[in-house]
């Protein structure tokens, strides 16, 4: 198997892990990939960014009312 962060995973493809990566476990390497993707431009003066590990993406929310989502981000 392979180590991730303290946590052992077995060999082959790992769809999720805990940290929210895509990983494939060979007996020589571990290979990942964040399955998430990042806002880079949003309007930070009246939007907050926060990491939601259910959804394992961050949601990009008003700081004056966190239910709705901040229109125009881009994301990496």
């Amino acid at each position: 198997g392979c180590m991730l962060n303290g946590k052992l995973y077995p060999l082959g493809h790992i769809e999720r892990t805990e940290d929210c990566y895509r990983c494939d476990c060979s007996p020589t390497e571990m290979r990942c990939c964040s399955i998430f993707s990042t806002p880079v431009a949003y309007d930070e003066e009246n939007c907050e960014v926060i990491f939601n590990e259910k959804s394992c993406d961050y949601d990009v929310v008003l700081k004056n009312d966190p239910s709705k989502e901040c229109p125009r981000v881009a994301r990496v």
